[in-house]
């Protein structure tokens, strides 16, 4: 019984000394990762300072003015003109001053209108 009773003792010593050490794991364990999220947070911190420093200096630039679309229907008419003519689009869009791509766009739309006005007078013939 006495031999029964002392190694009760010892697993009992062996077991606290084990969940001791444990704890001791744990603990630096939880130093650890509490030292990694101060660090984290301080760059965050870092990051949103640059942001906010960023944003002052991109606000005190003065924003371009958007480009305007001069396509009224005088205008239109001229580029029509001119493109009857024989005048390529680049050409059209810098002596008016309008931007190469609408004056492509409306090359193409009076180019479908056109296809389409033939493709109806052939329908009715």
């Amino acid at each position: 019984m006495t031999a029964g009773l002392s190694l009760c003792v010892f697993i009992f010593c062996s077991l606290k000394r084990e969940i001791l050490r444990l704890q001791n794991r744990l603990q630096d364990r939880d130093a650890e990762r509490s030292a990694s999220a101060q660090a984290l947070l301080a760059q965050v911190e870092d990051m949103r300072a640059e942001l906010r420093d960023a944003e002052q200096r991109t606000a005190q630039l003065v924003p371009p003015a958007p480009p305007r679309s001069g396509l009224n229907l005088n205008m239109r008419t001229q580029v029509l003109r001119m493109y009857r003519h024989g005048e390529g689009e680049e050409q059209i869009a810098s002596r008016l001053g309008l931007p190469r791509t609408e004056v492509a766009l409306l090359v193409k739309v009076h180019k479908l209108a056109a296809d389409g006005a033939l493709i109806a007078q052939r329908a009715t013939a």
